[in-house]
């Protein structure tokens, strides 16, 4: 009985071996430490104080502004009877829109900068000895076409409902460039009336049709924005749109974001380069600004010259005469409106007045977005 007890207690050593070693694993196993996920920190919401406390103190009582990023509105701020979807008239912030269109177009290969007007407007002289012959599609953007004429100098036809736009720009280029084209840069509404009549001969339609279809709808941009009424098919393209700082913040948004504009670089160039600027606006003059031109706006630049370090990082704008002022800049990454509608002769100049509160916001902007 002895002998078979051992024999069954020996059978199952290996047994009881395995389970002991089991056992002391289990025992000496340590559980593994909690892991702790610290979450990244909330970025600190923007300070605007410095900026509401800025347009607190600006001098004309009914104004707006808005601010954003690429991630849309950061800032509305209203005062007085402005808001930001009141439709108001633009002026020539209808550059910035006109310009953005006519660029997808050439995006789009239907035009291309360097296309002669000759090969596009059936009237326009194409004899090689006449200096009309080389205006091209970029100098009308540009402003450097050489049909210089502006609302302050000349009466002309632009706006005038009594002509189409075909006999308007026929009576512009009946009358002669005003400099050499391609030879100087001078600020004035033929350019961009041409450049509005080969874009309808190209695209068969109108200049309001190409923007709603290319720009405007596409990013939701409501019908408020268009150029003005009672001229027919012949407003000042240069200057005769209305709209509201919600439609105009669409766009900008989308420029900054990449959204609409695919070549930037291309879009944002530098079109005067030394080419002598002979005519700029009161409201420029007037601030002491050395800017520079490009598809359709300004190109912004600190200091008493333009220096190649605000073409790496550029500002633009677009500001309007009755003082509406959108811009962009890209080196900060940000965008901003000022909402202004004041009618002229009042003894000041309302886009004077927007554009010296536009620099002193542009620091205050930055410093609140942390850029």
């Amino acid at each position: 009985m002895v002998a078979t007890f051992a024999r069954t207690l020996i059978a199952a050593l290996p047994a009881l071996s395995l389970l002991a070693l089991a056992g002391c694993g289990e025992g000496s196993a340590q559980a593994p430490p909690p892991v702790t996920v610290t979450p990244a920190p909330t970025p600190a919401a923007p300070d605007f104080t410095a900026v509401r406390s800025r347009m607190d103190q600006f001098s004309l009582p009914n104004v707006a502004l808005i601010v954003g990023d690429r991630s849309g509105i950061q800032l509305r701020y209203e005062r007085g009877t402005m808001t930001t979807n009141r439709p108001v008239f633009i002026a020539s912030a209808s550059k910035l829109l006109l310009g953005a269109t006519a660029w997808l177009m050439v995006e789009d290969r239907r035009l291309a900068p360097g296309t002669p007007a000759s090969t596009l407007i059936d009237f326009w002289s194409s004899a090689p000895a006449d200096p009309r012959s080389t205006v091209t599609f970029e100098q009308l953007f540009a402003f450097t076409s050489g049909f210089n004429g502006t609302a302050e100098q000349q009466q002309g036809c632009i706006g005038d409902p009594g002509f189409t736009l075909r006999d308007c720009v026929k009576q512009i280029h009946d009358g002669g460039p005003d400099s050499p084209p391609g030879q100087s840069f001078n600020y004035g509404n033929e350019h961009m009336q041409i450049a509005a009549l080969a874009m309808t001969v190209r695209e068969g339609k109108s200049v309001d049709a190409i923007m709603r279809e290319r720009l405007l709808a596409p990013l939701g941009v409501s019908a408020e924005t268009r150029y003005t009424l009672g001229a027919g098919d012949n407003p000042t393209y240069s200057g005769g749109m209305r709209s509201t700082g919600e439609d105009y913040a669409r766009v900008l948004t989308a420029i900054l974001r990449g959204d609409v504009i695919a070549d930037r670089a291309g879009f944002l160039a530098d079109r005067v380069a030394a080419r002598p600027v002979a005519t700029v606006p009161p409201a420029i003059s007037g601030n002491s600004l050395a800017w520079r031109y490009g598809w359709g706006f300004w190109k912004e630049c600190d200091g008493p010259a333009y220096v190649a370090a605000c073409d790496a990082a550029p500002v633009i704008s677009s500001a309007g005469a009755f003082g509406f002022t959108p811009w962009i800049d890209f080196g900060k990454d940000y965008w901003a409106i000022l909402v202004i509608e004041e009618p002229l002769n009042q003894g000041f100049d309302p886009a004077q007045r927007a554009i010296a509160l536009e620099q002193e916001l542009q620091p205050l902007i930055v410093a609140a977005l942390r850029r």
